[in-house]
């Protein structure tokens, strides 16, 4: 029998989960009737372990394939002092169901004690090694080629080569390979900048850990994953997409870190304009727009002309 503890309550004063409680009462109700065995998933055992009473142990009883999970799991037996704890050895289909899969992660990002912190959360973990970092883009780049991890954990704003750039190289050569951006960045600019290049998640840094791990294992297996507070500026877009922009009239407070001329570009960037008739507009050279396209993009810190045009269209400008 499998318990799903997600009805367990929280102590309100402390913040602790009470899910032994329903294990117990479910240990018990079976043995007064013929001796049932509780199992535990992987997930549940780490959140009772903590709170078990002297007399109760959780048994590990190996990986098990389980209905409905794209990998295998650990399973652990609830035993409580007194109580039928002898049963059957656990079955499984194939033996090849007992090997657990294991996600091969590549972490880049720019701040070691990011990569640190994420290290440690994934060494406690049975299905996800950590095969390599890299510090920028350039060496995301070459360690996805060499290392094939499964899944890169890729930061947006890096040295040398920025992650939306790296993710579009990477991609370019390994299609199949999982790219999840892990990013401060929220802005619909550099959302939709990443899903273009082809990122199949997109998690904030400030996301619970679990998030995370959910992020990774579906991507791993195939799918695509935003998070929920980046699936909502994502709803937000779209439905924004027939309301006027709101304009605040003044592209110097929309961008101060822009010149003058800087300025004037990107409102016609915004407005759809090509560099040639920017630069027929504004009588200057193709090669004086490129130079300044080049410096509004470090400045914003954007990847690309779809993305500053959305910078802009968000700013009211254009």
């Amino acid at each position: 029998m499998g318990i799903h503890t997600g009805e367990a309550d929280f102590e309100t004063a402390n913040g602790s989960y009470n899910g032994y409680v329903t294990l117990s009462r479910a240990q018990r109700l079976m043995s007064a009737g013929c001796g049932g065995q509780v199992l535990l998933s992987f997930s549940a055992q780490e959140l009772v372990y903590s709170d078990l009473p002297p007399g109760v142990t959780l048994k590990h009883m190996g990986t098990r394939r389980l209905k409905n999970l794209s990998h295998p799991e650990h399973i652990f037996q609830l035993e409580i002092s007194g109580l039928p704890c002898n049963f059957p050895d656990l079955k499984l289909p194939h033996a090849r169901d007992t090997v657990m899969d294991t996600i091969r992660i590549l972490i880049a990002d720019d701040h070691a004690m990011f990569r640190e912190g994420l290290r440690a959360l994934f060494a406690a973990l049975p299905d996800i090694e950590v095969v390599g970092e890299a510090p920028n883009g350039a060496a995301a780049v070459t360690q996805a080629t060499a290392l094939q991890p499964d899944v890169v954990l890729m930061d947006i704003n890096m040295p040398d080569l920025n992650g939306i750039e790296a993710t579009r190289q990477i991609l370019a050569s390994q299609p199949s390979m999982g790219i999840i951006m892990v990013t401060m960045l929220e802005d619909d600019a550099s959302v939709f900048a990443a899903m273009r290049a082809g990122a199949r998640g997109y998690v904030l840094k400030g996301a619970h850990h679990d998030e995370i791990l959910q992020a990774i294992r579906a991507v791993a297996s195939g799918q695509a994953v935003f998070g929920p507070a980046i699936a909502t500026r994502m709803m937000n877009f779209f439905q924004g997409l027939n309301q006027p922009a709101p304009k605040t009239g003044n592209a110097i407070q929309a961008f101060p870190e822009l010149t003058e001329r800087e300025r004037e570009v990107l409102v016609l960037i915004a407005q759809g304009v090509s560099n040639k008739e920017i630069a027929e507009k504004l009588v200057i050279s193709m090669k004086t727009v490129s130079n300044h396209i080049t410096n509004i993009f470090g400045k914003l810190q954007v990847a690309d002309r779809a993305q500053a045009i959305l910078r802009a269209r968000d700013a009211g400008l254009g």
